[in-house]
């Protein structure tokens, strides 16, 4: 494996605060929750958004979000991240629109359990499910739009993980499967960062926080628009120092662990 350069450990930097004002974003899962939310907030900021959808018929959120932002700030693509010929698709959709990404969120993810269930009571193709979506969806997607990101001065790849995926602080035995897709994702996103590091490419996983969404119940402690404006300064100032890092959604790496 290519090793990371020793840039790693910089931490977050102010050489682009505020600079990506234009930029593109391409965004997975934007039809609710916190893609949607970060879609609408990315966009408010003078982003151009590419916001992915399985269903864009069924997405009358992600649509109504569009018809109030900025004309052309937000376009929907259809992209369902397990389907190759969907990928493709969006690819070259995106591809005769856009000369570079600068941003790819893989956000789109899935919770395929309760939560409570025993091993002994845990259908095991819900594992299918949550690494078919959570761990192959972001390589498939990641490895479709490298081309558009390699063209942008500047590309990062933002991974949304969970604390769910912490491997040294798991101390229960809640969500099986979505735990285990979270800490594979966290390891796939050190190993795309070590290879696509030296081509320019930024890659980290970052933790959105416990949000108030369809996944995160209505205990958790944050709106989704809360969670979407830390995100989105955030993404603004990720360097290549942080390359291979795990961060909140605050960007600091002080509060995560692996």
């Amino acid at each position: 494996m290519v090793m990371l350069r020793p840039a790693i450990g910089m931490g977050l930097g102010p050489w682009q605060v505020g600079s990506m004002k234009g930029s593109a974003v391409l965004i997975t899962g934007a039809s609710r929750g916190i893609g949607l939310a970060l879609a609408s907030e990315l966009a408010r900021r003078g982003w151009r958004v590419m916001a992915g959808a399985r269903d864009p018929a069924g997405a009358h959120g992600l649509h109504a979000a569009a018809q109030s932002a900025a004309p052309g700030s937000i376009e929907i693509l259809p992209l369902d991240v397990c389907s190759d010929h969907s990928v493709r698709s969006a690819t070259e959709e995106a591809a005769s629109k856009l000369r570079a990404i600068d941003v790819l969120v893989n956000n789109a993810g899935v919770l395929p359990e309760e939560g409570n269930e025993t091993l002994e009571e845990l259908p095991l193709e819900r594992f299918a499910e949550a690494f078919a979506v959570n761990v192959v969806g972001v390589a498939r997607v990641t490895r479709a739009f490298l081309p558009l990101l390699t063209a942008a001065p500047h590309p990062r790849v933002v991974n949304m993980s969970s604390r769910a995926g912490s491997v040294s602080r798991k101390e229960d035995s809640r969500h099986y499967c979505y735990s285990a897709s979270k800490a594979a994702l966290n390891m796939l996103t050190r190993a795309m960062a070590a290879e696509l590091h030296p081509r320019g490419v930024t890659v980290v996983a970052v933790t959105p926080g416990w949000v108030k969404t369809e996944m995160g119940g209505p205990q958790a402690p944050l709106t989704v628009a809360e969670s979407a404006v830390s995100l989105a300064a955030t993404i603004d100032r990720v360097t290549p120092g942080d390359a291979g890092r795990f961060l909140d959604r605050n960007g600091s790496r002080e509060t995560t662990a692996w």
